[in-house]
């Protein structure tokens, strides 16, 4: 999976297409094509991946290399979960780092840890994540399993004193992310929550044009996820559609980069809420094939928000946008000018600053090709950073203190939606 070049939207779409329309990675018999490769998931796990990623030569090897080094240290990693996303951002990106060594990976299907561990160069599997935990040739672990396992796999990696890097959701819930926290307090040692889409160029530069002061006191932020993954009726019953496997539906899912995304880019902070729910089909095809069963999380989630500096936001949340693979969508306005970002478009901002307000004039601006980064750079910023923050003793951003924010705005929603009321926060303890 090389490529050359830049990235475009042509170049993300066919893999993005399968991350998030067609999500059963982990747990669904199916095979999803990954450009010029495919894949079959086992039932009932959190593993299975066949899809080849590699990492250590080509630009993106040489970028890590590039005045990113600052030490002679080697971190060494282990990797619970083989799924697409683990092979394709968290094993490449260790077995590419120079400073980076995969000591174990870790899943329940031995065959599939095996498997990865082959292609990346692990020295060793375990189909027990509790015994690799507590390993001495261990620094830091990654965790890329279905949200269920995120807490007791974390806490488990932290009581043995090791550095996490956790996929999103953080949590089930804000009550586990605090444990969580609190727990990597006692421990002293660094965490990362992998939201990846910082890492993409538009919403890098925007974050930039926001940052640098040039819209003002905030007025608005309108932000939207639009995805019709799941409009399907006939789509299962998989894990992400589980309350006891997810916690939530397009919330957590989806719904949890957009609100990174809202939160980051506009520097502002969320403070109150109220938010609305719809699961739009109740009851999906078990995966056995046996009947149906059903849906107890959100297909959409839609929030109006307050910020700390007085501004007013909308975020729409959805796996039902009839017709729309993905979209991503964040529109801020403030007093000295404005800007549009949508993911798929990233060689390009709407941008509103300067005298072109005054002439109520909204320019298509390129983005810089300082921002600008090869399709797999993106994917695997964040654990690239992680790598640097661990070998260089650098502070990690985003990290649990990140994960565990926007696990709050994620409880305030439902709380919220089943309370029928505007949710102020921080939540009580």
């Amino acid at each position: 999976m090389q490529t050359k070049g830049h990235l475009g939207w042509a170049a993300i779409k066919p893999l993005w297409v399968a991350v998030v329309n067609w999500p059963l990675t982990f747990s669904v018999p199916c095979v999803l094509q990954i450009p010029g490769k495919a894949r079959e998931t086992q039932n009932g796990s959190w593993s299975g991946s066949t899809l080849t990623a590699t990492g250590g030569d080509g630009v993106f090897g040489r970028f890590m290399q590039a005045g990113k080094v600052m030490s002679n240290k080697t971190v060494r990693f282990g990797v619970v979960g083989t799924g697409m996303w683990a092979n394709f951002v968290h094993l490449a990106t260790y077995q590419a780092h120079p400073q980076a060594e995969i000591a174990c990976v870790c899943d329940v299907d031995a065959g599939s840890a095996e498997r990865a561990a082959a292609r990346f160069g692990a020295e060793s599997t375990e189909t027990d994540y509790e015994a690799m935990m507590v390993r001495d040739d261990i620094d830091a672990v990654s965790i890329i399993t279905p949200n269920v396992f995120h807490a007791r796999m974390t806490l488990a990696a932290l009581r043995a004193g090791k550095n996490v890097m956790c996929e999103k959701p953080m949590a089930m819930s804000y009550a586990e992310a605090q444990g969580m926290v609190e727990a990597a307090d006692r421990a002293g040692v660094k965490t990362g929550i992998n939201f990846s889409y910082r890492g993409f160029p538009g919403a890098r530069y925007a974050h930039h044009i926001v940052s640098e002061g040039h819209l003002g006191r905030i007025y608005h932020v309108n932000a939207h996820y639009l995805s019709g993954g799941f409009a399907n009726p006939k789509v299962p019953l998989v894990w992400r559609l589980q309350k006891d496997m997810a916690g939530t539906g397009a919330l957590g899912d989806i719904g949890a980069h957009l609100i990174d995304q809202v939160q980051w880019i506009s520097g502002e902070t969320i403070t109150s809420l109220v938010a609305d729910q719809r699961t739009f089909v109740d009851e999906r095809p078990l995966l056995d094939g046996s009947g149906t069963g059903r849906v107890e999380v959100d297909d959409a989630t839609t929030l109006m928000t307050q910020f700390e500096g007085g501004g007013m936001g909308s975020i729409v949340i959805t796996h039902f946008a009839t017709t729309r693979e993905v979209e991503l969508i964040v529109e801020i306005y403030g007093d000295k000018g404005a800007l549009s970002y949508r993911l798929s478009d990233q060689d390009n901002l709407q941008l509103a600053i300067g005298p072109f307000v005054r002439e109520n004039q909204m320019l298509t601006a390129p983005i810089p090709a300082r921002f600008k980064a090869e399709q797999q750079q993106i994917w695997r910023r964040n654990v690239n950073n992680f790598v640097n923050a661990l070998a260089n003793d650098r502070p990690m951003d985003p990290d649990f203190s990140d994960g565990l924010r926007n696990q709050e705005i994620q409880e305030a929603a439902t709380i919220s939606t089943r309370e029928r009321r505007w949710v102020d926060l921080p939540l009580d303890p």
